[in-house]
């Protein structure tokens, strides 16, 4: 084993996963992190107290969301939250609202009675209201419009008759909501991939979509109108199709049982043999009216009026008629057209719709027309509630791919270049992509992830897909898919951390590293988990990658925790912690979008409160405040309050009949239980953090130093002194478990009682009131709502080898 006494005496840069000539001592790490909780370890040395958690508001109705980030730029970026059959927007810290308007009168009864004037809003819409003067009650709430009238409106199901008076001021706008098929079950499963201001979206029960944003309260979401594809490949079996017409709403006929009622909303694609069907056209020819000719792949119909002969330029325009020479040459197809079917009859017929093709022309091969010309030259859509539709999705090279239909779950389906929703079948270089993983099973791809090559992730593998040399651009004649490694993939979306993929594996329980391995010029993959394994058991269920101001990798444990993993490779630093959520919260989903200096990482956080189950939206506050510790923000689900000094905080109507933690003006504070959305203090304040208290606590590893005939382990030690270093710093406890633990003194004589203590930077030494045991360890923890940043312990000891 390596002997591993750094961990107790310093928590720098790579000490935190113990090394000694290459090895790592595992058993003991697991150790030291398993009681690392909501402590942060940091690649510049030292361990932080993990920051509260900012209240932005609650879900809809109380259900399970998933968080989808949404980043247009580093300034308009927001959080979506995908609940049941809905999406709703958060920025800034709160619901995004259309435009408000001014209350002047809220009444005391039931229901409560807004009056606001021109309001526009309906019943049963959903409204946030803020900054009500008197009635405080409503402060910061949501509600559901009902009676409207042209200037009032009713909150359905509030009583106020209890509320304090309204006095004056506030605004009430309508929450933005947008309409969607997601279902609660559904939500783990979307897969995303945002160009610019549209969010592509993959479902493999829902025909894939986009969420397009055409300003900050304008969002659409709509099913993809593919062109002209994707495709299954084209029918080698007798089975013929015709069509009744060449455009319009047409019915189409097969010879054999053929199609389901799935197939409303599947592509039928039809092709036609020019060189059987047309003569090409030809220099100096004379041509009667109305003679059909090829050329290039396309078909003309000659509309002069009388026979006229060619000269020497062929017709070459793909839509309307052109004039060459003394010829009318009418633009009439191509070898293909297709269609989309809208109705189902039987197993034989269908009726469709003749689609655009990326030429603007919408019209059928004639000879695909009439039973008597049934073809076996047809195609069915690969996307389909038949086939199933694809759960990946992911850009690359100008191309957005979809993969894993129920029927093809290893086939990659690329757009045309540059094209999204384009997937035009050809051979050119800017033509669609269609490849299946050759492979020896089956491996349904679960995600798509852009890198140095495309990242095909499945079930059991990991394949890359690349141009045919590797530095080539993919095209329809030039792919290359090669496996890498064998690991699979969960349902957790993977995500690029610095030069590398971090996913889940299939069984959830362990999170591999993947990067580029110069040496094998391929995929190399490591177990992170293996550095504190438990951690993982039981599951993972989603993850976050958060860069500034510290690299840090955040998942959330199926049983609620929330668990991180300090990651920053370069510096040679990998360490996990725990973090359990005040009030026994439980985290179920998270994301983060940048917000200024810092990624700001945002949770769903579900809890009990009066029996009753709430899952709020939160967000993690900065690592790092201000030098004053009036600016400490140490709550979960808190708000704070500033301004004018004062002994009543209102607006805490989602912490109703919680005993909550706080801070005031630098100081804490004695808890308080939340009644009708309010607190009382004890004292007058200007600056007052309310929220869910948590425990900070780390406790080193069995003490590993000072025996003079080997190893210390296994003999009797004893700790008499202990020397801790803090970093901005305000109270903390000591001592050899979490049983005897002293308080330190932040407070000397110098400083006035009836001002918060400074934040303190410095060495603490500690009398430790130790035994003899084997152990020998060491715990430090934070109760109050204060920062606690620990750069080092160092302890005096003895170890006695008889």
């Amino acid at each position: 084993m390596a002997r591993v006494s750094s961990i107790i005496t310093n928590f720098r840069a790579g000490e935190i996963s113990p090394r000694l000539e290459g090895r790592i001592d595992l058993q003991k790490y697991n150790e030291a992190v398993k009681d690392l909780n909501n402590m942060i370890v940091f690649p510049q040395g030292g361990t932080t107290r993990r920051p509260g958690t900012f209240y932005a508001g609650t879900t809809k109705d109380g259900g399970q969301v998933r968080l989808i980030n949404f980043e247009f730029s580093d300034t308009q970026a927001y959080v979506l939250e995908f609940g049941n059959n809905y999406i709703r927007v958060f920025k800034d810290g709160g619901l995004v609202t259309e435009a408000t308007t001014a209350i002047s009168a809220i009444t005391k009864a039931n229901p409560a009675v807004v009056t606001s004037n021109s309001h526009g809003l309906n019943n049963g819409d959903r409204v946030f209201i803020t900054g009500v003067v008197g009635m405080t009650e409503v402060n910061n709430r949501e509600f559901t419009v009902a009676g409207k009238t042209t200037n009032t409106f009713q909150l359905s199901g509030v009583n106020s008759t209890g509320f304090t008076t309204y006095g004056s001021a506030g605004t009430v706008g309508k929450i933005v909501e947008i309409t969607s098929t997601y279902t609660t079950s559904q939500l783990s499963s979307i897969n995303f991939a945002q160009s610019a201001d549209v969010l592509f979206l993959a479902h493999n029960s829902h025909q894939p979509a986009k969420l397009t944003r055409t300003s900050h309260t304008s969002w659409t979401l709509t099913d993809i109108d593919f062109t002209d594809g994707p495709y299954l490949d084209e029918n080698i079996t007798t089975t013929t199709l015709y069509a009744s017409a060449d455009n319009g709403s047409v019915t189409i006929t097969a010879s054999a049982d053929l199609f389901a009622s799935t197939d409303v909303g599947r592509l039928i694609r039809f092709r036609e043999v020019l060189e059987i069907t047309y003569d090409e056209w030809a220099a100096s020819t004379s041509y009667a009216n109305d003679v059909f000719v090829r050329f290039n792949g396309h078909v003309y119909k000659h509309t002069t009026g009388s026979t006229q002969t060619s000269g020497n330029t062929p017709p070459v325009h793909t839509s309307g008629t052109e004039t060459y020479g003394s010829l009318n040459w009418e633009y009439r197809h191509d070898d293909t057209g297709y269609v989309k079917v809208t109705a189902f009859t039987n197993a034989t017929t269908v009726t469709a719709s003749v689609q655009t093709d990326d030429g603007g022309i919408s019209v059928l091969p004639a000879q695909v027309v009439g039973s008597s010309n049934a073809t076996t030259k047809w195609s069915l859509g690969s996307f389909s509630a038949t086939t199933g539709f694809p759960r990946a999705i992911g850009f690359y090279e100008e191309r957005l791919y979809f993969a894993g239909t129920t029927s093809q779950p290893q086939t990659i389906f690329g757009s045309v270049s540059a094209d999204f929703e384009n997937h035009t079948p050809g051979t050119e270089d800017d033509a669609a992509i269609n490849v299946t993983i050759a492979s020896d099973q089956v491996n349904v791809i679960k995600h798509l992830l852009p890198a140095r090559f495309l990242q095909l992730l499945t079930t059991s593998a990991e394949f890359t897909l690349s141009g045919g040399a590797g530095s080539e651009p993919v095209t329809p004649t030039n792919v290359n898919v090669l496996r890498e490694t064998t690991f699979g993939t969960g349902t957790v979306k993977p995500l690029r951390a610095g030069n590398s993929t971090i996913l889940i594996q299939k069984g959830a329980e362990k999170v591999k590293e993947i990067t580029f391995d110069l040496d094998t010029d391929g995929l190399l993959g490591v177990d992170l988990t293996v550095l504190a394994d438990h951690l993982a058991r039981g599951g993972l269920t989603d993850m976050v990658w958060q860069q500034e101001p510290e690299l840090l990798l955040w998942f959330v444990h199926s049983d609620g925790r929330l668990i991180g993993l300090t990651y920053d490779r370069a510096n040679a630093t990998v360490g996990w912690h725990e973090h359990s959520l005040g009030g026994s919260g439980i985290v179920e989903s998270i994301t983060a979008i940048p917000s200024g200096a810092e990624d700001q990482v945002y949770l769903s956080v579900k809890r009990t409160i009066n029996s009753a189950t709430v899952r709020h939206i939160v967000f993690l506050k900065s690592l790092y405040f201000n030098d004053d510790v009036e600016d400490a923000f140490f709550v979960d689900s808190g708000l704070t309050y500033s301004g004018s000094a004062t002994t009543s905080i209102t607006g805490l109507n989602h912490l109703e009949g919680v005993t909550v933690t706080i801070l005031a003006d630098g100081s804490a504070h004695a808890d308080k239980t939340v009644s009708g959305g309010a607190v009382t203090l004890d004292r007058s304040a200007s600056k007052v953090h309310i929220g869910y208290g948590y425990t900070s606590s780390l406790e080193t590893l069995r003490m590993e130093a000072g025996a003079e005939d080997g190893i210390s382990q296994g003999k009797i030690k004893r700790i008499h002194g202990v020397t801790a270093r803090f970093f901005q710093t305000v109270g903390a406890e000591l001592g050899p478990d979490t049983s005897n633990l002293d308080r330190l003194p932040f407070r000397d004589s110098s400083m006035n009682m009836d001002e918060a203590v400074p934040l303190f930077t410095g060495d603490k030494e500690i009398s430790f009131p130790s035994g003899y045991d084997n152990d020998a360890k060491i715990v430090i923890r934070q109760t109050q709502p204060l920062p606690m940043t620990i750069l080092a312990i160092m302890r005096r000891s003895n170890t006695f080898d008889a």
